[in-house]
């Protein structure tokens, strides 16, 4: 596979709105929690392979999360948007997704730490066909659609300047995502807060 670079921004800010910085500010987005089970290997994984290419980050736990889409980034979190966010969650109707991966790498990022993430093929379709959906929910409550026509659903464990080339894991992640959730970040803290979530029922 060829070295993937990716624009972690997650997407524009819309018209209008001042763009924050990442050492401040607010950031909303859609994606998939995860869960306690899932918490341990991901950690383990990230150790492993911290350890065996001398990264120095550690993973971070407390945030991990497959980010669905973008909603924007904002120096003061706005009411409106949340509320046209909400709205669009609601037009979602999905089945839960059986999510697995089973390989890990590190995404290109000129300058910057590198992203080390999990993907995998188990559930890709399903979550891009839930990113679909919400960039039309948000784009008919007037929010910028967002879509990624490169939409590659991941996890990233931690964030380290050097490189983990493309390998497959002896033993890869898999779980069923019952929900979605609307997050927002707190730039520069490493601090998510759920403000909605709604159920893949089927």
């Amino acid at each position: 596979m060829n070295q993937i670079c990716f624009d972690f921004d997650h997407g524009q800010s819309p018209p209008g709105r001042r763009r924050a910085s990442h050492s401040g500010g607010h950031r909303l987005f859609f994606a998939i929690g995860i869960p306690a089970i899932v918490e341990r290997p991901a950690a383990s994984i990230a150790d492993d392979y911290g350890k065996a290419f001398s990264l120095s980050a550690k993973p971070r736990l407390t945030t991990l999360h497959i980010s669905v889409i973008s909603i924007g980034d904002y120096e003061a979190l706005p009411e409106d948007v949340v509320f046209a966010a909400r709205q669009a969650g609601a037009t979602v109707e999905g089945a839960p997704i059986t999510i697995t991966f089973d390989r890990i790498m590190s995404f290109g990022r000129k300058g910057k730490g590198r992203p080390l993430v999990l993907y995998g093929e188990g559930g890709r379709k399903a979550l891009t066909r839930l990113h679909v959906q919400l960039g039309v929910g948000m784009h008919n409550a007037g929010l910028p659609h967002n879509i990624d026509p490169h939409f590659m659903p991941h996890m990233t464990l931690l964030y380290d300047r050097k490189a983990v080339p493309p390998a497959s894991l002896d033993k890869p992640v898999s779980w069923a995502a019952q929900e979605f959730l609307l997050i927002h970040s707190l730039l520069g803290k490493t601090e998510h807060r759920i403000i909605d979530r709604w159920p893949l029922l089927g």
